[in-house]
């Protein structure tokens, strides 16, 4: 699934788990959307930032309670993590959602990370009518119109 989900740990190979694995991918998108360094991260949530490096590599498994403090930090639900996980428990972890499957690689790249932050740097109003404006040129493009919905 990940490229790198082997990782030699005191000279024994360690698996990570892909669910480990997905949460840190999360992790560092949601906190590279938010131009936060992982120092910044880190002391927001009470642990180095070697730690986040750890969590965002999949090396250490985040704990519940550490994963609320991150969540809050980074202005996301908790679920934002586990959003777009395939791996083969995914079905016991769906979490309701209304989109589109994303190409995993999409959220990582250059563009897509340029959009967000300049959607979060506008007013949560203007936001609003950007993503409605987003989702009636998708409706036009998909062939729905206003009368059919």
């Amino acid at each position: 699934m990940y490229s790198y989900d082997v990782v030699i740990h005191y000279g024994v190979p360690k698996h990570r788990d892909p669910v480990d694995l997905h949460v840190g991918l999360r992790l560092r998108l949601r906190r590279n959307m938010l131009g936060l360094s992982q120092d910044k991260l880190g002391s927001a949530i009470g642990v180095s930032f070697q730690m986040v490096q750890k969590y965002e590599r999949g090396d250490c498994r985040v704990g519940a309670s550490r994963l609320m403090k991150i969540a809050q930090s980074l202005d996301v639900p908790v679920s934002w993590f586990f959003e777009g996980f395939a791996g083969k428990d995914a079905k016991s972890m769906r979490v309701a959602e209304d989109k589109a499957t994303l190409d995993e690689g999409m959220l990582h790249s250059k563009e897509t990370m340029d959009l967000l932050k300049a959607y979060y740097t506008l007013p949560e109003k203007l936001r609003r009518n950007v993503l409605t404006m987003m989702k009636t040129m998708q409706d036009d493009k998909n062939g729905k119109d206003d009368e059919g919905a």
